[in-house]
């Protein structure tokens, strides 16, 4: 035997690790981690997901059975019209009950005439859409932008009560309807790209044809502020610019004829007033 001991087998060194591509990402729009189903059916349920997840609403009409549809139809009917209500306060009288139908009746039928261009455009953008899936689309959008108007309604309440121009008052009305309005549209944003359309040129022009529809009802269910012997004038018509520089016009020269009258019996009070006091 003898004391040698075995040669030492090579180590084998690692190959150098090969950097690999990325993965590529799939085609496609990422999905709103929104979009998923309720949790829970019941009605504070719904008025939650509505302000914090109302992708989750469009999910329901999309994906589920039963739809929340009569339970929006309630909010939106219970927020417009206190917010018509409020706005009646300007002018008090008939307005009162007037303007809260007048506003409610503007909403969902603006809502009813631009349906079926909201579901054309949107099936030219690609959306992947029932006409069914686009009522419960429609409804969510409309029930959203009526909550937020009654996030408004105690602005809108205390300038109701503290003005007596019914220029500003329209101008704040018309401002706040457009703001929560361009809040609402955001869900039918949302909603194509989650039903496989994008946000191009057709819902933008849609969207552009909705705002116009809305303002052109204020004018077509004239009057919402004063007072007036009609419930709706259907003699004349007007654009909407149109009739709101009209409307500016007649309220400013009736102010300024107020109040050069006003001065008149300023001055025609002196005078007498003058005559009649005895001479020294």
């Amino acid at each position: 035997m003898t004391d040698q001991q075995p040669p030492e087998l090579p180590v084998k060194q690692p190959s150098p690790a090969i950097p690999r591509s990325p993965q590529a990402k799939p085609a496609g729009p990422d999905p709103d981690p929104d979009y998923i189903a309720m949790e829970g059916s019941g009605f504070s349920q719904i008025l939650s997901h509505l302000l914090r997840k109302p992708m989750s609403i469009v999910y329901s009409f999309n994906h589920e059975g039963k739809s929340p549809a009569s339970a929006l139809l309630l909010i939106t009917l219970v927020c417009l019209a206190i917010f018509g209500f409020v706005i009646g306060i300007f002018s008090a009288g008939d307005q009162l009950w007037a303007a809260p139908l007048k506003v409610i009746g503007g909403v969902l039928f603006s809502a009813l005439i631009c349906l079926p261009s909201l579901y054309i455009f949107g099936s030219l953008g690609g959306m992947d859409a029932k006409i069914q899936h686009v009522i419960g689309l429609m409804l969510t959008f409309i029930t959203i932008t009526s909550l937020l108007l009654v996030g408004f309604a105690p602005v809108v309440w205390l300038f109701s009560t503290s003005s007596n121009s019914s220029v500003f008052f329209g101008f704040l009305a018309i401002t706040i309807w457009i703001v929560c309005l361009i809040f609402g549209l955001r869900v039918i944003m949302r909603a194509s790209q989650c039903m496989g359309g994008g946000q191009g040129g057709h819902l933008k022009l849609w969207i552009i044809v909705f705002i116009l529809v809305t303002l052109q009802m204020t004018t077509t269910l004239r009057p919402f502020i004063g007072k007036s012997d009609e419930f709706i004038n259907l003699e004349e018509k007007h654009f909407f610019l149109g009739y709101w520089f009209k409307s500016m016009s007649e309220t400013n020269q009736s102010e300024a004829d107020k109040l050069r009258s006003t001065e008149k019996d300023k001055v025609k009070t002196g005078a007498e007033a003058k005559k009649g006091k005895p001479e020294r």
